[in-house]
């Protein structure tokens, strides 16, 4: 009876390891090929300015799509995502604002994500147009966002300050190399 109730109770939870170990990952977000800023806000009194440059690298394809979503703490999207194409050189700048913000129609050339006046906070996810970005194109080059620079700003507007935002995954974020040591102290791009 104990043996029949231990062989029973191991199939089940081999039978559960089995099934919910991909769900898992169903979920996960790949960082091979993501963008990631833990934190931005807006409100009354604030926003959020990101600017993505494309460097023009061989490496790289002349042009990369992009996807941004600014999603906040309840992971609910506080906007609809922007979607642009960034070309070789280039530089395009995007903000998270509050509706009715001046800057909307103060800058014609600017991305936007435009929500509530409320205060609202969260993270910003970049995901790529391309379905494989590390594949090489025909031109040269792969459509790979985290080849992109990122750099951004929650902006305080009434003292004009504010602070940095922190880009996980792109071409400034540091890593060692596969070839380092685990004695190799790390050190970014710049």
């Amino acid at each position: 009876m104990k043996a029949t109730k231990f062989i029973l109770i191991t199939i089940f939870l081999f039978a559960y390891a089995l099934w919910s170990f991909p769900l898992g990952f169903a979920w996960g977000i790949e960082n091979k090929s993501r963008v990631i800023s833990p934190y931005w806000q807006s409100d009354s009194g604030s926003h959020t300015f990101i600017a993505v440059s494309h460097s023009g690298l061989n490496t790289i394809a002349s042009q990369v799509g992009l996807v941004i979503n600014a999603i906040q703490s309840d992971n609910v999207p506080f906007a609809k995502a922007v979607t642009f194409t960034i070309s070789a050189g280039n530089t395009e700048r995007v903000f998270i604002l509050r509706t009715n913000h001046p800057t909307t129609s103060a800058i014609s050339s600017a991305r936007f994500l435009v929500g509530t006046t409320n205060f609202k906070y969260g993270g910003i996810r970049i995901d790529p147009v391309a379905t494989d970005p590390t594949i090489i194109t025909p031109t040269g080059g792969r459509r790979d966002i985290t080849m992109l620079n990122f750099w951004g700003a929650v902006i305080i507007e009434n003292n004009i300050s504010g602070f940095a935002m922190e880009f996980i995954g792109d071409m400034h974020d540091s890593s060692a190399t596969p070839s380092m040591d685990d004695s190799a102290t790390v050190s970014g791009v710049n």
